[in-house]
């Protein structure tokens, strides 16, 4: 019996620690940015570029392709003419047809043009008034095909790809700060809440300790009714502080179990950073590392070098072209396979087609001014939105160094409010200040106690708002582009 109650207890301190979990500030952005949702969004759109970036290296190596007909049947009524009635006839004609064909094409970046060799097989087996077999083959052919003068969609490939795909791996990075940027305020907005509710039961304790002395202060005439009451209107208060700061804390804990992806029912304790150490950062360094690793300046370098692809497009596009097919083999058809290969003959095969636009109304114009219109768009969007990183990094960098003083100035503030307190206090007890001193040390000791937190949250706000946009912690002092490893997302 004592074995069973000893085992029930360690069960129920077990389920109590499980439900239970401490987190630093740390802690909380790692499981945000590894297990939450929007952590899985940002990690399938990365992964979304990255095929797309293996799919362009794909198509630059050669292709091998394998087209087969293996079955084709053929019966039908066909109109032949017959030089004995001199009139034309309707005969049956039956046939067989299967064939292969086996393709190896390379795509020429320089010229956007594709190299092809192939080698191909017939079989034709014709069932009539004479029945008979015959195969064709391509041993081998040689062939390349080119748009003279026209657009090169390889060539616009090759300055894009590369572009895009290393602007998802800093927009990756970008996003995975973004995501500590809101796991940062759900951990303060917890953070607060609980240090709220610790002040209040503190002030509780406190509110009760003054009612208890100012009922003693009143047996003896020390005070008045008035001072009295009002010591337990402070009680009143403070009590109805604890209820209103416990709401908070349940409300601010399910936001942060949630986007943390974690047992709503846990039992969430924060354990608050300690202070920062002072760092410089230098203006003209952050804004080199912004201008490199910054997807937003590669998202408008890609709208510029696109709009600049679609004018080339429609310049090309829009003149006369030529096009140019041309190959070089063997072919050989016989009655018999081990003939079809034997003596091949010589196979050569060249066409140049041309297009000549001659009237358009104006259309090649039109559209040739709009791709300039929208390049010049691009390229102004472009300047702006330097502008603007540049100017918002100047702030932030800014910003932070007022941020670290504040909250240098936050802690001795509250360090001195309580100091404060505790003197009136005792000063309170010796009736040398009136209950309107006392309660206003006391409401500056709570204001001070709140706005310490507060006031950490917006440095470490600004600090990695820094972060995001530099990708560069100065603060550690390294890249988070250069050792971030993607090869963990695939």
């Amino acid at each position: 019996m004592k074995n069973s109650f000893i085992i029930i207890l360690i069960l129920i301190f077990a389920q109590i620690s499980n439900a239970q979990k401490v987190l630093t500030l740390p802690e909380v952005i790692r499981l945000a940015q590894d297990s939450s949702l929007t952590a899985f969004r940002y990690k399938n759109m990365y992964m979304s570029s990255y095929w797309q970036w293996r799919n362009y290296k794909a198509d630059r190596l050669p292709s091998l392709t394998l087209q087969l007909t293996p079955v084709a049947y053929n019966r039908q009524l066909i109109s032949r003419y017959d030089s004995e009635s001199d009139m034309d006839v309707y005969r049956q004609q039956k046939s067989y047809l299967a064939n292969g064909n086996l393709i190896l094409s390379q795509n020429f970046t320089p010229l956007g043009g594709t190299f092809t060799i192939n080698t191909s097989l017939d079989y034709l087996r014709y069932f009539g008034a004479t029945t008979y077999n015959q195969f064709s083959s391509v041993p081998l052919s040689i062939g390349y095909s080119h748009i003279m003068f026209g657009y090169n969609k390889f060539k616009w490939d090759k300055k894009i790809e590369p572009v895009k795909f290393e602007k998802a791996k800093l927009q990756y990075i970008y996003n995975a700060e973004q995501i500590a940027s809101t796991a940062l305020a759900y951990f303060f907005n917890l953070a607060q809440a609980q240090y709220q509710l610790k002040n209040a039961k503190n002030q509780v304790d406190r509110c009760d300790s003054l009612y208890v002395m100012g009922q003693r202060k009143f047996q003896i005439a020390s005070i008045t009714k008035t001072d009295l009451m009002t010591l337990q209107l402070d009680v009143v208060n403070a009590k109805n502080s604890v209820y209103e700061a416990e709401v908070a804390v349940k409300k601010a804990s399910l936001n942060l179990t949630t986007y943390l992806g974690i047992d709503k029912d846990t039992d969430i304790i924060l354990i608050l950073p300690d202070n920062p150490e002072e760092f410089d950062v230098d203006t003209h360094q952050a804004l080199d590392y912004m201008h490199q690793n910054s997807y937003l300046i590669l998202e408008k370098m890609q709208s510029v070098t696109e709009a600049e692809r679609e004018l080339d497009r429609v310049k090309k596009q829009n003149r006369f072209t030529a096009s140019v097919n041309a190959s070089i083999g063997f072919n050989q058809q016989a009655e018999k396979f081990e003939d079809v290969y034997n003596d091949p003959m010589r196979r050569d095969v060249v066409s140049v087609s041309l297009a000549i636009p001659i009237v358009d109304w104006g259309v090649r114009k039109g559209q040739r001014n709009q791709a300039e219109n929208s390049l010049n768009i691009a390229r102004i969007d472009q300047e702006q939105n330097i502008q603007e990183l540049e100017q918002n990094l100047i702030v932030t960098i800014s910003e932070l160094k007022s941020r670290y003083y504040l909250l240098q100035s936050a802690q001795e503030t509250q360090n001195i409010a309580q100091e404060v307190y505790n003197a009136n206090v005792q000063r309170f007890q010796n009736a040398a200040i009136d209950i309107t001193t006392l309660s206003a040390s006391q409401q500056r000791l709570q204001t001070a106690l709140n706005n310490y937190v507060s006031t950490m949250y917006q440095y470490w706000q600004c600090y990695y708002s820094l972060r995001q946009q530099t990708l560069y912690d100065f603060a550690a002092g390294v890249s988070l582009s250069e050792q971030f490893d993607f090869e963990n997302l695939r």
